[in-house]
């Protein structure tokens, strides 16, 4: 049995989720990236079942969600982000000629001000600014260290924040479902998506779609950091990611989906049917 989850969020401001191994000039993303989703699901569960900060616990928690998702996207509800870069006063931590930074022999080589990436998510209806988060799992219980961790509604509730610290949103909707069907060929779908073999963009409905690379959210490796597998190479790949451009319209495109992919279309409610497309289980 598959199980399905759409979950809404809603932004304070927006959200700094900064693209990792640049230089510390480093642009934010459109929307949370998937393995941030991931990150702030396990965050909660860590806390809940109270698994402690080690690391290591850390990374197995997030690989064996890896494991069990098979898709993951996300569609504007009624916002449109907005990049920028501003100026931030910063501490050094570094070492440089030798010496440890911050040092009081050097006050002002213990501080920088680089520019920071940012995403202001802009309401297109005068609501703050929403979007909707879908994943579909093979199970929702995880087996972390010989303890038993589920993954129950309320956890979904209980995200606070998507990116940096100061990346404050509120859960304010849950859906789950496990009247989940499997598609293959032409479909339609609102949420981001990963381009990859057995994903076949045909045509965009609605604009518009960009490309962003993220860390593969079905790859997560117990043993390597993010930052190592983004650096890696072999644990990237694309995604097209919707931008909402006007008030009422979504924006839509049509793929063509084969294995190894598929498409999942969830039935929430008894009624509202998503199409979101990931791995085949």
């Amino acid at each position: 049995m598959l199980h399905a989850y759409r979950f809404r969020v809603e932004f304070v401001w927006g959200h700094q989720s900064r693209i990792i191994g640049l230089s510390k000039t480093n642009p934010s993303y459109y929307y949370p990236p998937p393995t941030t989703i991931i990150g702030a699901i396990g965050e909660v569960l860590a806390k809940k079942y109270r698994l402690g900060e080690k690391p290591e616990t850390t990374r197995r928690l997030l690989a064996e969600i890896s494991s069990k998702i098979l898709a993951i996207g996300v569609k504007p509800v009624n916002a449109i982000p907005v990049k920028h870069m501003d100026i931030n006063k910063i501490l050094a931590v570094k070492i440089t000629g030798g010496i440890r930074y911050p040092s009081t022999r050097n006050i002002l080589g213990s501080f920088d001000a680089p520019a920071r990436g940012k995403t202001i998510m802009s309401s297109l209806d005068g609501n703050p600014p929403m979007i909707d988060i879908a994943l579909v799992l093979t199970d929702i219980v995880f087996n972390i260290g010989g303890k038993r961790v589920k993954l129950y509604k309320d956890v979904l509730w209980g995200i606070h924040r998507l990116g940096s610290k100061e990346s404050i949103v509120s859960t304010i909707r849950v859906d789950y479902s496990t009247d989940v069907g499997v598609e293959e060929g032409i479909v339609v779908t609102k949420y981001s998506f990963p381009v990859t073999n057995g994903v076949e963009p045909l045509e965009e409905i609605r604009r518009k779609w960009v490309y962003e690379v993220y860390v593969d959210p079905f790859k997560m490796d117990p043993r390597k950091s993010v930052l190592e597998a983004y650096l890696g190479g072999d644990y990237v790949t694309v995604y097209r990611v919707p931008i909402k451009i006007e008030a009422i319209k979504e924006p839509s495109i049509k793929l063509r989906i084969s294995k190894p992919m598929a498409a999942y279309n969830i039935k929430f409610n008894g009624r509202h049917r998503e199409i979101i497309v990931g791995r085949s289980a």
